[in-house]
Order: C-alpha cells, then structure tokens, then sequence
C-alpha cells in the first residue's frame, strides 16, 4: 500500500470538515469501514469535524447493527442527515463510481464545489471527474475488501483499535470474501492481527449470521425456475430474472454447478444487473466481470473479477447482450 500517498491525503484533512459516505444499499464492508474511518480520522487528526451518511442500509446490514447496537449500546452508529453547514471533502467509501451515492438533500443544494476522494477495493474504471482529487483515490484492487485498506491505515499509523471496531472489520472482511471463500493469504494475516482474546470469532459469526427471509427464498426458487442455460465449451452461463434479491440468486446459481451466473431485475424506468463467477473459472479463463461491466456502463457499474453489478436506465436489451458477448468472447479465446 501507497502510505506516502496517505500521508499527503490525511495532511489536506487537518482542520477540516468532511463527510464520509458509501454507495447506496449499504453492505456491511461499506457501513463497517465508514464508522471505522471516521473513529481513525478523529483519533489521528484531532483538528478535524467529521461527519458521516448512509444512505438506505441493506436489511443485512440492519440486521446486524441492531445485534450490535445490543453488544456496544454506548458506541453511536447513527448516520446524520443535517448540520452539514460547511463541508470541505467527501470522502467516498466502497464504491468508485458517483452513480452509486446518493447524498441528502441539504448536501445536493450545496455540494457542488466539493472535491471527493474514494476509497475502494473494486476494480478502477479510470472515469475522470472535474472536481475529483483523482490524485489522492485509495484504490487497491487486489484487497478483498475496504475495511481491509482501513485495518491497514490503523496498523501503520499505529492506532489502537477498539473492541467495537474490530468487530465491525472483521464482520465486514467476513462479509465480503463471502465467509473467506475469496480470500487471500493477507486476509488472513489482517483477521489474526483482529482477533484478540476479548473478542469471539464465533460470536462475529452469530451476529453475521442472516435471518431467515421468506421473500429471498421465493425470489432464489422463482430465479431458479427460470434460468436460461448457455453452455460455451464445457463451461456455463446462467441467465435469469427476479424482481428482487439479484445477488442472491445469482450467487446460488453458480452453488448449484453454473460457472457464470446473470440475473436481472427490470422495470419501467431502470434495471440491475447483477453478475458472478466462480474465483477458480476467473482465473482459468482470464474472465473479469467488473472490467466488462465498467466497460459497457462507462463507468456506472463495476466490481470485482467474480462479483460485479450495473445499475442502468436506458437501452436494457443492449446492455445485457453486450454482457453477454464479451463473457463468451473471453471464454471462447481463453
């Protein structure tokens, strides 16, 4: 990691007032590594007003701040919504694509002259914004997810990191490398350097663990019943369609034997595309599913090899065959 990059970024936030945000639907790396970053910037830089949003939490993440909230009842997880009288940076968490924030609308009336930089571990679609101080962007790729980048912040500058931050990390990294199976030796390094003697692994588990939800079974059973088979070689795609719950079906399809799964959801005025593939497969084939999303959207979807989504309002059938082509493409090169 880049730290003599860090240090300019974190010596242009003394003294200033600054937001920290996430891209909408809130997942657990994004709400973890806000609240982290904002305890570490306060710790660090005493000088500093921080501020942090999030937009609509995913009920997963609901769910697990409410565990939470129960373990560490005097640790404030709340999000603002006002007071933002003057605002230096943003500072943009989890996601490098602005298409994927969503601000308050106090923020939207008097924003428009403030710079943002992210901090990210997807896939750098190179899109070049006016404003932004593309020159300080933290984005590392090869990290499996961002509160990995923030643990790393917190070693090197050597802050202590409290018990309630630490259980946000390791839920998020959980999270993230869907339980360790998108891992990497470092991950595991970051995680042992987590877990101490105060804080149960089993018990992260337990507040991880995700509700039983009758909707997203329906949803996975409707997507299942749909699903159309393309076989390119011996390799196959999946490709379907559900009104809600994308990911979900999409990461079922490929437990049950797909190599490349594509679910959809579509209404009047906009549509996602959610896309998966095994790691294994990615790295056979050469396959990057967020290059070919970023690429397509310009910049609007993207992700990771295995794990990348599109959120789009126009020219729906264009998009999704333009997917489609340049995944058989690579399979039929690789």
């Amino acid at each position: 990691m880049n730290f003599q990059k860090i240090d300019i970024f974190l010596s242009k936030l003394s003294h200033k007032s600054l937001l920290i945000t996430t891209h909408d639907q809130v997942d657990l790396d994004g709400f973890a590594s806000s609240l982290a970053l904002k305890y570490f910037l306060e710790t660090y830089l005493k000088s500093i007003e921080v501020h942090v949003f999030f937009p609509i939490l995913s009920k997963y993440t609901i769910s697990f701040k409410e565990k939470l909230m129960e373990k560490f009842p005097n640790f404030d997880f709340s999000s603002e919504e006002e007071h933002f009288i003057k605002l230096d940076y943003f500072i943009i968490l989890d996601t490098n694509n602005l298409e994927q924030v969503v601000l308050p609308d106090i923020i939207k009336r008097t924003s428009k002259n403030i710079p943002f930089i992210f901090i990210d571990h997807h896939f750098d679609s190179e899109i070049k914004y006016e404003e932004n101080l593309e020159l300080y962007n933290i984005i590392f790729d090869n990290t499996t997810s961002t509160a990995e980048i923030i643990f790393d912040i917190y070693k090197h500058y050597q802050i202590d990191i409290p018990i309630v931050i630490r259980y946000l990390l390791i839920a998020a990294i959980l999270a993230d490398t869907g339980g360790f199976k998108y891992a990497t030796n470092d991950t595991f390094h970051r995680i042992s350097d987590l877990l101490q003697e105060d804080l149960s692994f089993q018990e992260v588990l337990m507040l991880t663990e995700k509700e039983s939800d009758l909707s997203k079974k329906i949803a996975i059973i409707k997507g299942l019943q749909r699903v159309e088979i393309i076989r390119i070689n011996n390799w196959l795609i999946g490709l379907s369609h559900v009104s809600s719950y994308t990911s979900s079906v999409a990461s079922t399809m490929l437990n049950i034997g797909f190599d490349v799964s594509i679910v959809y959801s579509k209404e009047l005025s906009n549509f996602r595309i959610t896309t998966r593939a095994k790691k294994k497969f990615c790295l056979e084939t050469g396959l990057h599913l967020g290059q070919i999303l970023a690429e397509i959207s310009e910049g609007r979807g993207g992700g990771h090899d295995g794990a990348a989504s599109l959120n789009g309002e126009v020219l729906f059938e264009t998009t999704l065959n333009q997917i489609l082509g340049k995944i058989k493409k690579t399979l039929i090169n690789s």
